[in-house]
């Protein structure tokens, strides 16, 4: 079978988000998501010139669902992630107006994602507004920081083998669904 390479992992969130990077793609779930992208192009033709680009988020097929699932919902509308980590692969931050394909812990397209706000800024000033639109949990600041905590700590030691701290800077996306 074919395998595509896969060219960046981001950590977004409280769960990595795997964008076509380090690990085999199957090529008939990579067919999946390129009809999907290309129905949504035909549907809207002003993306005719965009990349096609998807991940899942969560770590699990658990929490793909899930997070996915919240999504699709309208309740999950922001994500965060680590700074640093882009800084030490080399990759290009989020940008407003990015578009990408959300899949489902099967790898199965569920909605196409557009980056409508990006925002850098210390962990220190995440707001309450910023752990609502994550979606996750109890929706609350409190939780936010404890899971996010937990993450980035446990994330910094393991890829960047550097401290996490409050001070460390978080890439925040806002998206809204634009293809269902």
């Amino acid at each position: 079978s074919i395998v595509f390479s896969i060219q960046i992992i981001v950590y977004t969130s409280i769960w990595m988000v795997f964008i076509i990077g380090n690990k085999g793609v199957d090529a008939i779930m990579y067919q999946q998501v390129e009809e999907y992208f290309k129905k949504f192009q035909e549907k809207y033709p002003r993306y005719q010139s965009e990349e096609l680009s998807f991940f899942s988020f969560g770590n699990t097929e658990e929490m793909a669902d899930e997070l996915s699932g919240l999504v699709v919902k309208k309740i999950k509308t922001g994500t965060s992630s680590g700074y640093d980590l882009y800084k030490k692969e080399k990759e290009p931050l989020p940008k407003v107006g990015q578009l990408d394909v959300v899949l489902n812990g099967k790898n199965e397209p569920v909605c196409i994602i557009k980056n409508i706000n990006v925002t850098i800024l210390p962990f220190s000033e995440i707001t309450e507004e910023h752990a609502w639109k994550e979606g996750e949990g109890d929706r609350t600041l409190a939780y936010w920081r404890k899971v996010h905590t937990d993450f980035f700590k446990h994330v910094y030691k393991e890829a960047l083998n550097m401290a996490f701290t409050e001070e460390k800077l978080i890439v925040y996306e806002e998206f809204e669904v634009i293809f269902f």
